[in-house]
C-alpha cells in the first residue's frame, strides 16, 4: 500500500494520520477544501513530492474520481464537527459522505479502507457515565429520530452522526464482502494539534474539553457535572488514534464485516487534570478552576475493553494521559500566543 488518500487531511486527526503515514515512509494524498491548499502543503513540505493536497470542498457534491483514482488505499477521516451546520446537514455529511468514499473506492477498484468512526458509534455519550463495558461489538442504537429531535445537544447530534455512518459502512461490508474494510473507533481525542491541520483559535473538536481547564473566569470551582468544565471520561491521544489507523492499513484482507476496533487508553476526570496542571504548570495557577475539596462524587464510568486492538493491530505502549494534557495545554499556548489570543 504505496499510496494513500486521507480525507480530512487539514482536521485534528487527519493532519495526525498524514504525519504518520509519511514517518512510515507512504505516499500521501491528503483531501482538503480549496482554500487550505497552501497551508497543508506548507505543513508537509519537508516531505517532498510524497504529500500532496488535492481538493474536495464538498463530500456530497464534488467529483471525487480524481482524488481517488490511483490510489492503494483509503483513510476516510473526514466527518462534521458538533455544531460546524444544522443537525439535518450534519447527518447528511456524515452518510452520504462516507457512501461516496465507499462507492468511489468501489468504482475505482481500491479495495482497502480504513474508516475512523467513534466510540459514540459504540456507546452513546450518556453511557459512558455507567456501569456497562463497551467493546469493538457494542453498536448504538442512535438512529436520525434521535439526531433530528428538537432540542437535541450537539454532542448528541454528532454521536447519531456517528452511528449512522457506522452502520452505512457494515451494510456496505455486507453487500461487498471483497472491500477490505477496518473502522478505528477512538474515545475522547485530545492531544496537540497536527502538522497541517487548519486551525483558527487556541481550541477545536474535543481539545476545547482541555481548553477550558485553563479558559473559564478566575476562582471558578471545579464540577464534573458543569458541561462547560466536565472532561468526558474516557479519552486517548491523537497520536494514539493515528498509529491506530496505519497498523490497520497493515493487517491482512478480512472477509469480517467490518474489522472494529475500540481505542480507550486512560479515564481521568478535570479534578486530575487540574491537580496536575497545578503541580507540573504552576505558572497557570490562576487560569485554573480551584479545587474546594467539596466536589460531588463522579458516579460509575464505563469500562472500555480494548483487548482485540492490542492483540489484532498491535498496539502497545499508549501515550499516558498525563502526557497528553501536558502536551495540549502546552500546544493551545503556543497557538494562542501565535494568534493573539493569549489571555
Amino acid at each position: 500500500m504505496s499510496t494513500v488518500l486521507v480525507t480530512g487531511a487539514s482536521g485534528f486527526i487527519g493532519s495526525h494520520v498524514v504525519s504518520e503515514l509519511l514517518r512510515e515512509g507512504y505516499t500521501v494524498r491528503g483531501s482538503v477544501r480549496s482554500h487550505n491548499v497552501a497551508r497543508v502543503n506548507k505543513g508537509y513540505e519537508s516531505f517532498g513530492d510524497r504529500f500532496a493536497a488535492v481538493v474536495i470542498d464538498d463530500l456530497i457534491t464534488s467529483d471525487l474520481l480524481a482524488a481517488v483514482k490511483g490510489v492503494d488505499a483509503i483513510i476516510h477521516v473526514a466527518s462534521p464537527l458538533y455544531s460546524s451546520a444544522s443537525p439535518e446537514v450534519i447527518l447528511e455529511t456524515a452518510v452520504t459522505g462516507t457512501t461516496r468514499i465507499l462507492e468511489t473506492a468501489l468504482v475505482t477498484g481500491v479495495k482497502k479502507l480504513v474508516i475512523t468512526e467513534s466510540i459514540v458509534s459504540l456507546a452513546t455519550p450518556s453511557d459512558h457515565w455507567k456501569d456497562i463495558t463497551i467493546t469493538e461489538k457494542s453498536c448504538s442504537p442512535l438512529r436520525r429520530e434521535d439526531g433530528l429531535r428538537p432540542g437535541a445537544p450537539d454532542f448528541v447530534v454528532y454521536a447519531t452522526s456517528k452511528s449512522l455512518s457506522d452502520l452505512t459502512v457494515r451494510n456496505f461490508k455486507r453487500d461487498h464482502p471483497d472491500v477490505d474494510i477496518a473502522t478505528i473507533h477512538p474515545a475522547y481525542v485530545y492531544g496537540p494539534l497536527g502538522a497541517g491541520q487548519v486551525y483558527h483559535s487556541a481550541a477545536t473538536g474535543t481539545n476545547e474539553h482541555v481548553y477550558e481547564l485553563i479558559a473559564g473566569a478566575p476562582g471558578r470551582p471545579i464540577s464534573e457535572y458543569d458541561p462547560v468544565i466536565r472532561l468526558p471520561p474516557l479519552s486517548v491521544d491523537v497520536r494514539d488514534v493515528a498509529r491506530a489507523h496505519v497498523l490497520a492499513l497493515k493487517l491482512p484482507p478480512s472477509s469480517e464485516s467490518p474489522k472494529r476496533f475500540v481505542l480507550c487508553t486512560s479515564t481521568f476526570h478535570s479534578k486530575d487534570a487540574v491537580e496536575l496542571l497545578a503541580e507540573k504548570r504552576p505558572e497557570l495557577k490562576e487560569r485554573l478552576p480551584v479545587i474546594t475539596g467539596n466536589e460531588p462524587p463522579i458516579g460509575p464510568v464505563a469500562t472500555v475493553d480494548t483487548s482485540k486492538t492490542e492483540s489484532e493491530l498491535g498496539m502497545k505502549n499508549y501515550i499516558k494521559w498525563q502526557d497528553t494534557v501536558l502536551d495540549t495545554i502546552d500546544d493551545l499556548l503556543r497557538v494562542e500566543k501565535e494568534l493573539g489570543q493569549a489571555t
